[in-house]
């Protein structure tokens, strides 16, 4: 048994988890932790941030290989996109 605000908090958990109510409260009760599904937009930077590691490490192998100048102005862009996409996902959890 649950008050009203109770409930609809708990509503907002389950739904933020992609569970019901009484999925959610199981998988409480029973000590598992509950977590949220990882939204689209979130899923969407983590592909891109996995994107930019691939070129990361093909730029360290250019480094190593020509030297630090030739490739100075990529990381500048991957930086630049790095920071975008943190900029972009950093609201959709700024509420934790």
């Amino acid at each position: 048994m649950f008050c009203e605000n109770d409930f609809i908090y708990l509503q907002s958990k389950a739904a933020k988890a992609g569970l019901s109510v009484g999925e959610y409260c199981h998988q409480a009760a029973m000590d598992n932790t509950v977590r949220e599904m990882v939204s689209p937009e979130l899923a969407k930077g983590i592909r891109d941030l996995s994107g930019i590691a691939n070129n990361v490490n093909q730029m360290a192998h250019q480094m190593h290989v020509i030297g630090l100048d030739a490739v100075k102005e990529e990381c500048i862009g991957i930086i630049a996109a790095i920071s975008e996409i943190i900029n972009r996902i950093k609201p959709l959890h700024h509420d934790r």
